[in-house]
């Protein structure tokens, strides 16, 4: 086998680290959805942060939480703030002691993380096997499997 086959190791390696990344999403998020508690926000408006190269809008959401006090933060979720009109009710998860932690109660964020980890892994098992095969193509074919 010539050099050329290391190529195979930047889809290997880029779907395994694909499926750890999306994989620790996916497990954060499902920890989340169970501990975190649910409560109802009303949208007051929207602000917009520069994430990258444009301004992306995040929707303000004012809630309060059980023990009375009204908290007001922006949730940078992945939801599109132009979906979510100002005065709409909305879920929030959010975690108890920690109203920075407020996040949309979507399970988008767990799917997109799900489709992630099954993009990486058919990335680098798809690799994995076409290298198998290419082995398995170059052994003597006289010896059988004891040479």
């Amino acid at each position: 086998m010539s050099a050329y086959w290391l190529l195979a190791l930047i889809p290997f390696l880029t779907g395994l680290s694909v499926s750890a990344q999306q994989g620790m999403l996916a497990i954060t998020e499902r920890l989340l959805r169970r501990t975190a508690r649910r409560v109802e926000g009303t949208v007051t408006g929207h602000v917009a942060s520069r994430e990258a190269t444009y301004a992306t809008l995040h929707p303000v959401v004012r809630w309060t939480d059980a023990d009375g006090v009204e908290y007001e933060r922006a949730v940078p979720d992945t939801v599109s703030a132009h979906r979510i009109q100002e005065g709409t009710r909305v879920r929030l998860l959010v975690m108890p002691g920690a109203p920075d932690t407020v996040g949309l109660d979507s399970p988008d964020r767990y799917r997109s993380a799900m489709f992630g980890v099954w993009l990486g892994a058919v990335l680098w098992a798809g690799t994995l096997t076409a290298v198998l095969i290419r082995i398995a193509t170059l052994l003597p074919s006289s010896c059988g499997l004891y040479c």
